[in-house]
């Protein structure tokens, strides 16, 4: 009898402790961020652009997927990451992949290329519940075969996010990249426009 009381108690010690590996794994699921599946809207809505786009790259703070915010009611100088949800791919990809679905390129492109390098990609809090979404681009037009610097721009987008959290953040940050990359191609192609360079 007290071989049986003993061998009781230790399955549901083991009972026991899987339930508590198994909930210890449920709270460490990792929330994964994208700008989305592409959609006929989008599609319909391209924006026509004489000039190449490079691939775009990101300041060495964002080469990563992990989703930053900010405090700057608190602490503006401090970059904080939220803990259980992450980014698909690094903010270059993510640009990389909405340019490709929002751009269409004219049959016969300009002489001349875009460069964009992401300044800022944050979630960014005013107060404890008032939050933006905050994209910084910095844009360079340059002349593909010399390389030589034809203009540059410092663009920055911001939208409002919805909650106070990384789902609020992302969607925001969508928001913002959809936004800036849109004054990024009208900015080149007016400056292509009256560029001898690039014709």
């Amino acid at each position: 009898m007290r071989h049986f009381i003993l061998l009781l108690a230790s399955g549901l010690l083991l009972s026991n402790l899987a339930a508590c590996v198994g909930m210890n794994k449920a709270r460490q699921t990792t929330n994964i961020y994208d700008f989305g599946l592409s959609v006929t809207s989008e599609i319909n809505q391209q924006i026509a652009s004489k000039i190449l786009f490079e691939q775009p790259v990101a300041a060495e703070s964002l080469n990563h997927n992990k989703i930053r915010y900010r405090l700057n009611y608190q602490d503006p100088l401090r970059v904080f990451f939220y803990a259980e949800s992450r980014w698909a791919a690094t903010p270059s990809e993510l640009l990389s992949s909405k340019l490709t679905k929002m751009v269409n390129l004219t049959n016969k492109p300009m002489n001349c290329s875009l460069e964009l390098k992401i300044e800022a990609f944050d979630h960014v809090f005013q107060t404890a519940t008032a939050s933006e979404g905050i994209v910084q681009l910095s844009a360079l037009l340059v002349e593909k075969k010399s390389r030589k610097v034809i203009s540059s721009q410092l663009i920055t987008e911001s939208a409002a996010s919805a909650s106070p959290n990384a789902q609020g953040g992302t969607a925001a940050l969508h928001q913002a990249s959809e936004n800036a990359l849109k004054k990024v191609i009208q900015w080149g192609n007016m400056v292509a426009d009256n560029s001898a360079l690039c014709q």
